[in-house]
């Protein structure tokens, strides 16, 4: 038991917070009401067992913490030290995920949150993150996991009903150990102003005010290509394709995002303005170096027509405009080759025997990223086996 846990004895008639959503990987906002608490059962207590004394002594700590600080989380009702359980509730608010408010920025609805708003949401999580890490928690936050609690209209003067931050049930705390990374503490902070980062862009690309193209800075377009590899919504898509200039990192995302959507014209002209006209295909006896190598120097040629250079623009984000890496080259022509088959060209099967030989040089020594990727390493249109017929 934590020194924590041990110097509350009275947390078993404690007065923290409600009920757990259980979460599933990867689920879109539309089908997030299968996920949800039912209106029916979301007041009951919800019993949370644990395998380790640590995991147990870590999530116990957790709700002391942060009610102690009067963040808004579960309410335990019961514990049991040697069943290493707690009965958690949630307290009576509408709960609102962060994920959904994401979808709806730029969409037909208006936003429901504003930059000042996101900044005061940033501020509040940072700091319960600096709490935790100063008790010795660490706390991985992603956006799908966090809720905001909705004030009733009726309770709050003029009607402004601000939501709040809810720290709801995160399975991946746990004490502090030699297995995380020096940088942990960073890296967890980066991610949880990251999320609020990736809302003001959003925010940002959506007003119609701003003039195009829009120019955004490497660390605004680095968070945007992560949230981009979520599966965004088609309008924010759309947003990004008047952002210029743009790194090879966020190319690729958006060109994936719009082939994946079999929106294959689209995703053509992502590639040919980030080439500056069509990609050549490659000869068949062409080596993987000698691919990469000829379209590097495509986007080079591009960068100095337009002026991308060091002079008009960070370094850091110069370099990033080229195409530095040979991975997502080959990324680049995984989106080709499926282009071509949804487009039905007749070299489509040359593209793929290319995208395959890239991916096998480039890409097979880590785990697909893509189904473009699986694909590749699978060859799951036969076009290797339509070669030798």
């Amino acid at each position: 038991m934590s020194r924590l846990v041990k110097e509350n004895p009275g947390v078993r008639s404690s007065s923290l917070g409600t009920t757990i959503a259980t979460r599933s990987k990867g689920v879109s906002p539309r089908r997030r009401q299968k996920r949800q608490i039912s209106k029916s059962s979301a007041h009951r207590c919800i019993t949370i067992p644990f395998r380790s004394n640590d995991a147990y002594t870590c999530q116990l700590s957790l709700l002391i913490i942060l009610n102690a600080q009067s963040y808004q989380t579960l309410r335990l009702v019961r514990q049991s030290d040697s069943q290493r359980i707690i009965e958690v509730e949630r307290p009576k608010a509408t709960h609102l995920h962060f994920d959904d408010l994401l979808y709806r920025i730029g969409g037909a609805e208006p936003s429901p949150l504003q930059p000042s708003e996101l900044d005061t949401l940033e501020e509040s999580l940072v700091a319960a993150l600096r709490l935790l890490h100063a008790k010795n928690i660490s706390f991985p936050i992603s956006a799908k996991q966090i809720e905001l609690l909705q004030p009733s209209p009726q309770k709050v003067p003029d009607g402004a009903a601000f939501p709040t931050l809810f720290f709801s049930y995160n399975k991946e705390a746990s004490w502090v150990s030699d297995t995380l990374p020096p940088t942990w503490q960073d890296n967890q902070l980066f991610a949880a102003k990251a999320i609020f980062r990736t809302a003001k862009i959003l925010l940002q690309l959506s007003d119609p005010s701003f003039s195009k193209p829009f120019r955004l800075d490497l660390q605004s377009q680095h968070i945007l290509a992560t949230y981009m590899s979520r599966g965004p919504a088609s309008h924010h898509i759309n947003r990004c394709l008047d952002v210029a200039p743009v790194t090879a990192e966020l190319a690729y995302r958006i060109a994936l995002a719009l082939v994946l959507r079999n929106n294959a014209k689209e995703s053509l002209e992502v590639l040919e303005s980030f080439f500056g006209g069509s990609m050549p295909l490659p000869e068949p006896n062409a080596s993987p170096d000698a691919i990469y190598a000829s379209l590097r120097d495509l986007r080079a040629r591009v960068c100095d027509s337009k002026g991308y250079g060091p002079t008009e623009l960070t370094q850091d984000l110069s370099d990033e405009l080229q195409l530095e890496l040979p991975e997502t080259a080959a990324r680049l022509v995984c989106c080709r080759a499926q282009i071509a088959t949804l487009r039905k060209e007749l070299e489509a099967s040359q593209w793929w025997l290319v995208a395959m030989n890239l991916y096998d040089t480039f890409l097979s020594s880590s785990q697909p990223s893509s189904i473009l990727e699986r694909i590749c390493k699978f060859d799951l249109y036969r076009h290797r086996n339509k070669r030798f017929l």
